[in-house]
């Protein structure tokens, strides 16, 4: 009885947590979208649920960046660390758009982002 308790609270810890990084994740591209991006006027429809990736390396990754606007600035990425991606659908004026964003695995910020 005792085990079964402690197994409850763990994945009741485990879905708190995923949460609260779900949530930094949609606040990270919301602010990045806003001050990097300069896209004030967009009304949110929807975000995936955040999941890594491996297959993200630093060439792959200076793509992206080429392929963005000039002057964004991005979180660093640590040699290796592997990345979480988020998809954001929105709008912006009559136009629906979707718009896939890599974050540093701490969802403090941006490494990169691809247009889809």
């Amino acid at each position: 009885m005792r085990h079964t308790s402690y197994i409850i609270i763990g994945i009741a810890l485990l879905l708190f947590a995923s949460c609260g990084r779900q949530q930094r994740a949609k606040s990270v591209v919301k602010d990045f979208m806003a001050e990097q991006l300069h896209r004030k006027d967009v009304s949110y429809l929807d975000f995936s649920d955040i999941d890594s990736t491996h297959t993200f390396n630093d060439s792959l990754i200076s793509v992206l960046r080429e392929r963005g606007p000039q002057g964004v600035r991005y979180q660093d990425r640590k040699m290796g660390e592997k990345l979480l991606y988020i998809r954001a659908q929105y709008t912006q004026g009559s136009d629906t758009c979707s718009t896939t964003f890599y974050l540093d695995m701490e969802t403090t910020g941006v490494v990169a982002f691809k247009e889809n």
